[in-house]
């Protein structure tokens, strides 16, 4: 709080309005106990501070005042100095007790043309003590061509110990092309350039305002880079001015900050200036070389498949702000150097911008996305067989379907579903065809790849499946025929005439194809004689003549171990009527001597292949016939059964 005492009567002004109220009351309070004041006077200066209220109370009592002045009249002098003693007491206390909440640190600066910034607020250039809150603060310190230092203080109330900020330099020089900047009308103003936060600061304006004609010792200009620069001119924290300025190499502009005004005249001598220092300062001159910022920006690999990633890096000087923009992503705030892995979806160009005080520069990196994906499919073989008898698959053909992808991370192969990159499998189709009959189908497989930037692929493979279907094979019940007595012991391969013959060769071939669909199927071979011999010459005859119909199927193809042989002579002879009967046929089928056997044969049916005996009968009825009579030979039967 700030009191100013004014003439005789003083006035009293504070810088919050409640507080000014009270201590303008104690003050009349004192000064009516001194009788210096006019009551009044104190009336009235409440009357024009206070509320409607106020006001009307105080009007009031203005009549009774005026008598009570009129008879007391003025004090004695030496009351007086009474009066400016006590009002001097209250004052000092007053602004004791304001700031003693406040915290004081004296701050220095090396050198001693930096400026001073609490919490982003610009306090002033060169070393001096500030007064802030009490509590945690940033202090930041600037000068162009130096290392800024920036450091977080805690601060108590009153007086607090220095702190020291000695700057460190900005190694190596500045080269043109150039021009220069003068700024007129704001010596004690920061200056900022391209930017408006304190890393921007290029100096104050009483560094830039001698153009050094007349006394070239004296020179104090600010050398930029040529192109367009934004002028920013702060005081006291507010911003006084702000424009573009063009600066062309070789020329010097002249910029009045109360107007605003731009003038622009030669500077011969930066065409002769090859080098300079980014901070210079002297006696009564000062020369600041702003130096343009520079930047590298590179892709590691600017050609990638899709899903791959590669490494952005870059490298910045002289720059405060870095930004990288990848649409539509949002902008990145980046580190002077560094590197970033990015993986795009397409074909994408990030673009660099980096400003400092000397301006902006912007680099782009280009990242092309291979978003094609390759892939095909082939099976081989491209055709199968296929054999089904009943319910068993006795033929079921593979093929192997292999494929590969490149640039894909989603694969899959109708029917099989979801798949690997590359691979291959094996396949062994069945045929939607359920009914006997050939088989003549093709299948196709399909492949599709894709990846996640809209790249895919798709090829297709065919198999042929050909065969057949066939129903259950069913096994011929017959009865075969062999000549009376044979075949005897002396010729055992013999008897097996040859309609006899191609009845057995019926036989094999229907069995042979039933061991396809049951491979652990048997046939039985039995051998019958009739009751017209006795057992000792009918079972030996029995057993020839099943060994013979036994060798006989053997050399049809059918394995020797899938046949059994029963030889059963006369234990289980043919009856009477049986024999008979047969013999009846014989005569009347049998024209002339040595007539060929027929062939009777019977089926069983109503039997189930896969749980019983399938059974087959061999009867032999021979008879010879004779030129002068007929003589009636004797009959054996024989069996075959499937043993499963």
């Amino acid at each position: 709080m700030f009191f100013v005492v004014l003439g005789g009567s003083s006035a009293l002004r504070s810088q919050t309005q409640n507080e000014g109220y009270i201590l303008h009351n104690v003050y009349c309070l004192l000064s009516r106990q001194l009788s210096l004041l006019p009551v009044h006077a104190c009336i009235r200066g409440h009357y024009h501070s206070a509320d409607e209220q106020s006001r009307a109370e105080g009007a009031a009592l203005i009549p009774r005042l005026h008598h009570r002045g009129a008879k007391e009249g003025l004090t004695v002098k030496f009351r007086g100095y009474l009066h400016i003693i006590c009002v001097t007491a209250i004052l000092l206390l007053t602004i004791t007790v304001t700031f003693a909440q406040d915290s004081k640190v004296r701050i220095h600066v090396r050198p001693e043309q930096s400026s001073i910034f609490v919490d982003g607020v610009l306090f002033g250039d060169s070393s001096r003590t500030i007064k802030v809150a009490p509590g945690k603060h940033t202090i930041g310190v600037y000068n162009y061509g130096y290392i800024p230092q920036v450091r977080e203080v805690t601060l108590e109330p009153g007086k607090n110990p220095g702190i020291v900020f000695e700057l460190q330099t900005v190694p190596g020089t500045v080269s043109g092309p150039w021009g220069r900047i003068q700024i007129e009308g704001a010596s004690r103003a920061a200056v900022l350039l391209n930017g408006k936060t304190p890393e921007y600061l290029v100096g104050h304006g009483d560094e830039f305002n001698n153009s050094g004609e007349f006394l070239n010792c004296c020179a104090q200009q600010l050398i930029v880079p040529a192109g367009t620069h934004q002028l920013t001119i702060m005081s006291h924290n507010k911003e006084i001015w702000s424009g573009q300025v063009d600066v062309a190499a070789n020329q010097r502009v002249v910029v009045h900050v109360p107007s605003g005004k731009q003038k622009i005249k030669p500077w011969t001598e930066g065409a002769y200036l090859n080098s300079a220092d980014r901070f210079t300062a002297g006696t009564a001159s000062a020369a600041v070389a702003v130096v343009r910022p520079s930047a590298t920006f590179t892709a590691q690999s600017a050609q990638i498949n899709c899903g791959d990633s590669t490494q952005i890096s870059w490298t910045t000087a002289d720059t405060v702000q870095r930004t990288m923009t990848e649409e539509p992503e949002a902008t990145k705030q980046l580190e002077p150097s560094g590197q970033l892995s990015v993986s795009p979806k397409a074909t994408t160009t990030y673009n660099l911008k980096a400003s400092g005080p000397g301006g902006t520069v912007n680099q782009t990196a280009a990242v092309n996305v291979n978003t094609a994906v390759q892939s095909s499919l082939q099976a081989s073989p491209a055709e199968i067989r296929y054999r089904k008898i009943g319910d068993k698959v006795l033929e079921q053909g593979a093929s192997n379907l292999t494929w590969s992808t490149s640039n894909a991370n989603v694969v899959s192969i109708e029917p099989l579903g979801t798949v690997s990159q590359n691979d291959s499998r094996e396949i062994k189709p069945a045929p939607k065809q359920d009914s006997t009959g050939q088989v003549d189908e093709t299948l196709t497989y399909a492949l599709t790849a894709k990846n996640d930037c809209g790249g895919s692929s798709t090829q297709t493979a065919t198999v042929r499946i050909s065969g057949s279907i066939e129903p259950v094979p069913e096994v011929s019940l017959v009865s075969v025929f062999f000549p009376t007595g044979l075949p005897d012991k002396s010729h055992p391969e013999g008897g097996l005439v040859k309609s006899q013959q191609q009845t057995l060769a019926n036989t094999a071939t229907e069995f042979k194809k039933y061991l396809e669909y049951d491979p652990d199927a048997h046939l039985r071979v039995i051998g019958n004689t009739d009751e017209r011999d006795s057992n000792v010459k009918n079972k030996p005859l029995s057993e020839r003549r099943a060994n013979r119909v036994k060798d006989y199927l053997v050399s049809l193809g059918i394995p020797d171990g899938k046949i059994e042989l029963v030889a059963q002579g006369d234990e289980k002879q043919l009856d009477g009527i049986q024999s008979s009967s047969s013999m009846q046929k014989i005569r009347r089928r049998s024209r002339k001597a040595w007539a060929t056997s027929r062939i009777w044969c019977g089926r069983t049916t109503g039997v189930s292949t896969s749980n019983y005996y399938r059974k087959m009968f061999f009867q032999n009825s021979i008879f010879r016939a004779m030129r002068t009579t007929q003589r009636f030979w004797r009959t054996a039967g024989g069996r075959i059964t499937k043993k499963s």
